[in-house]
């Protein structure tokens, strides 16, 4: 069949066409339940549905990853070769795809021209302009552009050196949309007079009855959309029922015809509220919902097609309004749509599957919960028949009924929960006749409950569930805006109606309580996952809580969000994991520790994005018994976790600092404190003081007068830490040191300030301290990043009094020699780890760091293959556009390393490639390639620095060296 103009367009750009599983490539979108078995996986199939009858795209470019993940849509590819491409169509497809959060950019293929767009950008309230061209090709351009860096990645990491900032999440809808709700929320409340839980479930069911309305334009009936009004009400539609001053009574009939309490007012138990309601001004609703206020912020509806936005992005932006935080709180929907992905597989369907979320918010969990298990029902019948059929109605009824389950504390939580689910069921069902008259909503009060979660699992019932996931409140509720004591809170809560936990939860952290209790609702090898605090489960340092909590079940992975805290929460900035536990007993599998590091996609919530070097593995042993383990992953693993065993099984400072307390009059111990609880303290009041601001990594900048006379009362035998000779060290990580200094003269300093007094007489041991600080001070530093649990953590840049005595302090200083391997590895840990400095490892590598990098990895496989004739050498570097390839020979020839400059990579690695049989007519690089050949090694990997680091270097060595032992070779 000749192929189209559409067609060979794409394969100009030089997109492959997927032809199998595991295959990046474009797939076109006509005939697509019908496409070949090779590539039929469910995940497939479904997009291809979504693209070609919500946007009507003609084909679909996805992405394979390596990790096993799904195939994810990427680009939808538009045709526009045959037909007129005008303005109008132009801005509706931009409405579309802006508002269907299905794909970061689409293309559109013209005769004559391609354009890539950023669905990400938000169209531009001038209708001529509302779509924004990131790249626009016209002829030879089409043929040099590589659609193959889609493949890999490396599209979307250039965006991070990119100026003009595309796809940014800042632009998207969900962050827009959020901003206008709340100030739609917010001025509604005001101006209507109602109480906030009166104006949220108004605003929430005109929100419902608008996605009814808009969703029915595109049907065949418009019955909804156009008849419902004039039948019943003698308006046009929605807003003019609003308007004629109908609302209540539209509620009540809604309730009446479609059930399930979505609409419902009841007569007597909310008779003040109808009565408000009555009297409020809500026909600015209308307002709103139409877009007829001209030049504010209100106007949402006219940029957005409700009809395309994703129902589990409404329910995610519906949670916001629950809270008056004035940022984003909710669970992105990147990270929904993973973890179900992970517990509940499209390719393995199962049944009479029952699920609950704790803590359901506003359902989102619940709802991509739901939306797979009709997949899963959708997948099973399309392997019987060959169609993809929609379920009728009582068959959603019945899986959201029998299947879906949660709880939570807010009334109005549990009501956005309900109406969530109810726009899953629109987003699923057929609402041509008659479904529209046939369609009820499930009455959901048995299933979704407004009850406290420590009430119910009292007295649960335990062992029903294959899977509880979501993302428990990691803080108490607020009494009269502030956190209640913990520790009393669930004393308390024993005391009143018996809750009970047998483990040792840190700081009585209620997300860990949720963590623990919530298993107890599991049958037998079911699965748990759940976002939870980094630092109290991973991080800190105390291994009683993961000792008694992972050696009664089996934890399978962990997902870690650490690095993106300030991305996902916003303001909030927790730091997070996602951990998956089932509930049997331990096996010895290793788990599988997940590094999401901060690049590009996962930044901006295009979705998650992994390379080769995130995943670490953790032994069961390490789980029970490694307090570091977990940290040293966060930085890189390998050979940093052998380093900090090492360092930590020596003499700590503490246990040094403490036997010179004991045995000879030191004192040691932070400065003051300016708290509640003051006393007049004569020792401190107008001495010499050393402010923290004034403590630099240079030394004392300056010194002031302490004016302040009454302070907490000081600790114990810590007076003397103010008198000379003393030594003080800074509660900080620092940007270069750790501050550090030894004084002659008296003075006083904050608790933000380490002291360390010692007799005039043992001056010169204290100054063999400073010393030792001062010379080991990198180490230091990198040993606090991969021990502490605030650093990379909860904070920026503080430490901790019980950092500094962890430190490392041996007995005889031979037993701190740090080898030039391990220095390489601090170096890197130092420079690229901490805040802000992360962004240099996207650049671009440079020829002197290519060097450095060969010359590690060279020296690292030398120490064991050298031979009195052969060595690893640098052959070549190879650049082409998006990778550099290092190529190394064994060899005992002498030669200059070659840098060249190459069009066709792919060609030169066929001709090097060993094949025992006819060589491939192709090869295809994906991120990382390593070619093992006769006396060669091949490294190929992007261009950007984090591949190239030293760190790298000795870690690409090392699996190098494993690779050879596994085949058996050696220099032997």
């Amino acid at each position: 069949m000749t192929a189209s103009l559409f067609e060979e367009e794409i394969h100009q750009l030089n997109f492959s066409v997927l032809t199998e599983k595991g295959e990046n490539g474009v797939l076109l979108t006509n005939n697509y339940e019908n496409i070949h078995q090779n590539i039929a996986s469910p995940d497939i199939l479904f997009a291809l549905e979504t693209a070609k009858t919500k946007f009507g795209a003609d084909a679909v470019y996805f992405r394979h990853f390596q990790d096993n993940r799904a195939s994810v849509p990427q680009l939808y590819l538009f045709d526009y070769t045959t037909k007129k491409l005008t303005p109008e169509a132009k801005n509706q497809l931009h409405i579309q795809m802006w508002s269907g959060h299905q794909v970061p950019a689409y293309i559109i293929i013209e005769k004559s021209a391609v354009t890539i767009i950023d669905s990400r950008k938000k169209p531009s309230e001038n209708r001529n302009n509302y779509a924004f061209e990131i790249i626009k090709l016209t002829g030879e351009a089409i043929k040099t552009f590589n659609g193959q860096s889609f493949d890999n990645g490396l599209f979307w990491e250039e965006q991070e050196q990119n100026e003009k900032k595309h796809f940014k999440f800042e632009q998207s809808a969900t962050r827009d949309l959020i901003r206008g709700l709340k100030a739609v929320y917010k001025n509604f409340q005001e101006r209507s007079g109602l109480n906030r839980h009166v104006a949220l479930k108004l605003l929430v069911q005109s929100l419902l009855i608008k996605y009814l309305e808009e969703r029915d334009e595109k049907s065949a009936s418009g019955y909804f959309a156009g008849t419902y009004f004039k039948q019943n009400f003698q308006c046009e539609d929605f807003c003019h029922t609003i308007r004629s001053g109908k609302l209540l009574n539209l509620l009540d009939k809604l309730a009446n015809d479609f059930n399930g309490k979505i609409f419902e007012w009841h007569p007597d138990k909310e008779k003040e509220e109808r009565l408000a309601i009555q009297k409020a001004e809500t026909q600015q609703l209308a307002q709103y919902l139409d877009g007829n206020i001209q030049n504010n912020q209100y106007v949402l509806w006219r940029l957005y097609s409700f009809s395309h936005l994703p129902v589990e992005v409404i329910s995610s932006v519906y949670e916001e309004l629950l809270t008056d935080s004035k940022d984003i709180v909710y669970t992105p929907e990147m990270i929904v749509s993973t973890l179900v992905d992970e517990c509940m597989p499209l390719k393995a369907p199962k049944q009479n599957f029952k699920l609950i979320d704790v803590s359901c918010g506003s359902g989102i969990f619940l709802v991509k919960a739901f939306k797979r298990l009709v997949q899963w029902w959708r997948y099973e019948q399309w392997e019987k028949t060959g169609k993809l059929v929609k379920p009728p109605l009582v068959v959603l009824k019945e899986l959201l009924a029998s299947s879906i389950f949660g709880l939570d504390v807010q009334q109005d939580a549990v009501r956005l929960s309900v109406f969530s689910l109810a726009l899953a069921i629109l987003d699923e069902v057929n609402l041509d006749p008659p479904t529209w008259e046939e369609l009820k909503f499930p009455d959901l009060s048995e299933n979704i409950v407004a009850k406290d979660f420590f009430h119910y699992i009292a007295n649960p019932v335990n062992g029903i569930f294959d899977l509880v996931i979501g993302n428990p409140p990691f803080n108490l509720p607020e009494v009269e805006g502030k956190e209640p004591d913990r520790k009393r809170y669930f004393n308390e809560l024993k005391k009143s109606i018996g809750y009970h936990n047998d483990l040792s939860i840190p700081d009585e952290n209620p997300a860990l309580h949720f963590l623990t209790q919530s298993i107890k609702l599991l049958k037998e090898n079911a699965i748990l996952c759940m976002i939870q605090p980094s630092g109290p489960l991973l991080y800190q340092n105390d291994l009683n809580f993961k000792k008694e909590l992972f050696s009664s079940c089996n934890l399978l992975q962990i997902l870690d969000f650490t690095k993106l805290a300030d991305k996902l929460w916003g303001k909030r900035k927790v730091a997070t994991v996602a951990v998956f536990i089932e509930k049997s007993n331990p096996d010895l599998n290793d788990v599988l520790h997940l590094i999401v590091n901060r690049n590009f996609p996962s930044c901006n919530r295009l979705f998650l994005e992994f390379d080769y070097y995130d995943f670490q593995t953790v032994s069961k042993h390490d789980v029970l018994n490694n307090p570091y383990i977990w940290k040293s992953n966060l930085l890189g693993g390998g050979r940093i976790v052998h380093l900090i065993e090492r360092l930590s099984n020596l003499r700590t400072f503490k246990e040094f600092i403490t036997d010179k307390v004991k045995n000879n009059n030191w004192k040691y111990s932070e400065g003051y404190t300016i708290g509640k609880k003051k006393h007049y303290s004569e020792h401190l009041h107008k001495k010499l003081s050393i402010k923290p601001e004034h403590f630099l990594e240079t030394g004392i900048e300056k010194t002031s007068v302490e004016s302040e006379s009454h302070f907490e009362k000081p600790r114990k035998n810590a007076k003397e830490i103010f008198l000379s000779p003393h030594m003080l060290i800074k509660e900080t990580i620092g940007t270069s040191s750790i501050p550090v200094a030894i004084l002659d003269y008296d003075a006083v300093f904050s608790h933000e300030i380490l002291g360390i007094h010692a007799p005039k007489n043992q001056l010169d041991e204290l100054k063999e301290v400073y010393d030792f600080f001062i010379k080991n001070n990198k180490v230091y530093r990198f040993y606090i990043l991969a021990t502490s649990n605030l650093t990379l953590v909860s904070r920026a840049s503080s430490i901790l009094k019980k950092d500094i005595d962890n430190l490392p302090f041996p007995e005889r200083s031979k037993e701190f020699s740090i080898s030039a391997s391990e220095m390489l590895l601090i170096d890197d840990v130092l420079s690229y780890q901490l805040k802000g400095s992360d962004r240099l490892l996207f650049e671009h590598a440079q020829k002197s760091q290519l060097e450095e990098f060969s010359a590690i990895f060279c020296k690292t496989l030398n120490s064991v293959y050298s031979t009195e004739g052969q060595r690893f050498k640098l052959f070549k570097v190879l650049e082409s556009e998006n990778y550099f390839a290092l190529h190394f020979e064994y060899t005992s020839n002498e030669f200059h390393p070659d840098f060249q400059r190459i069009t066709n990579l792919e060609n030169y690695l066929l001709e090097v490639i060993p094949m025992k049989d006819e060589k491939p007519k192709h090869i295809h690089i994906q991120n990382i390639m390593k070619i093992y050949a006769v006396d060669c090694v091949i490294l190929v990997k992007p261009k950007q620095l984090r591949y190239w680091l030293p760190s790298i270097a000795l870690r690409d060595a090392d699996e190098t060296f494993a690779d050879y032992i596994k085949a058996r070779y050696t220099n032997a």
